[in-house]
């Protein structure tokens, strides 16, 4: 238990000091009866006493006192990186002859598995088609981002297929990251056919970061650009993967798993409880009765 604010209690001195030595000038102040309850005031021990209580715990109360409890920092063996997945109108086409969901719906599928096992890691989603907006910040809430998954449709972000403003959106979430692992893994079964920012800027903001990009194409390969996911991932150091089916999607996500990790620091979390309430009370009560016991006197 302490003080926010233990300074306040200077006042306390203050007003012992003024008791003694100021006299009390009845013509400044304007309260009815106030003469004859400060007559009366001097004379009664008991109407003294819940005087002194009242200053007493309202100089408390503005001192603030709290109660404190610092959770310990912990460090988690881990990575930050953030899924950019395409969620254009091509991706409502099926992935294969033997499976009848689309891929979209297979890349959320092994996407949540993903999720699921990253439990050291903190993760962001980027949602790109015609424009790419963030799903979701890094964090370590895994639930949460599960629980946008199923929320996700293709079209919900345009058409066609900004990749590389999905890139420099991905790149925003680190640049408040203190971890010394960056990953981006971009998922994509078309070309670049919209958004502003060509692929030279996307690349420099990864190369200035320090990210690494695991680009996977999904479908039919004459659909997407081999050779731009290829630069993207051997120019930041990371990989590139083709998954022409289901089975070949989750395997990758299996080698992807097996990145390297760092160790990301966690801010300490402060628990603070306030108790100004209670000594707040006291003084409102206490001179409640104080005046009670002069307006008695008065009688």
């Amino acid at each position: 238990m302490h003080f926010e604010y233990p300074w306040v209690f200077l006042f306390g001195a203050l007003f012992l000091v003024c008791e003694r030595k100021c006299p009390l000038r009845i013509d400044l102040l304007f309260f009815p009866h106030v003469g004859r309850i400060a007559k009366h005031a001097a004379k009664s021990s008991l109407a003294q006493a819940f005087k002194w209580m009242g200053w007493s715990g309202l100089i408390v109360a503005l001192a603030s006192p709290v109660k404190t409890h610092e959770l310990e920092a912990t460090r988690t063996n881990g990575r930050d990186m953030v899924l950019v997945l395409d969620a254009s109108r091509s991706m409502d086409d099926p992935f294969s002859m033997a499976r009848k969901e689309n891929k979209f719906a297979t890349l959320k599928r092994v996407v949540g598995d993903f999720i699921a096992k990253r439990h050291d890691d903190r993760l962001g989603i980027v949602l790109f088609g015609e424009y790419a907006y963030i799903a979701s910040p890094l964090t370590f809430d895994h639930e949460t981002l599960k629980k946008i998954l199923p929320h996700l449709e293709v079209g919900i972000a345009g058409e066609r297929t900004a990749i590389y403003d999905a890139l420099a959106m991905a790149v925003k979430l680190f640049k408040t990251s203190d971890a010394k692992s960056k990953v981006i893994v971009l998922i994509t079964d078309g070309r670049n056919t919209a958004g502003k920012i060509p692929l030279s800027v996307a690349m420099k903001l990864i190369e200035k970061y320090g990210i690494k990009v695991y680009t996977i194409g999904i479908g039919n390969g004459t659909n997407y650009d081999p050779r731009v996911l290829k630069r993207l991932a051997k120019v930041s150091g990371g990989r590139y993967f083709s998954a022409e089916d289901p089975d070949m999607l989750e395997h990758i996500y299996r080698r992807i798993d097996r990145l390297e990790t760092s160790n990301i620091p966690s801010k300490p979390i402060i628990k603070t409880k306030y108790f100004f309430h209670y000594p707040l009370y006291v003084a409102a009560m206490s001179l409640l009765i104080y005046l009670f016991l002069m307006n008695r006197s008065e009688a």
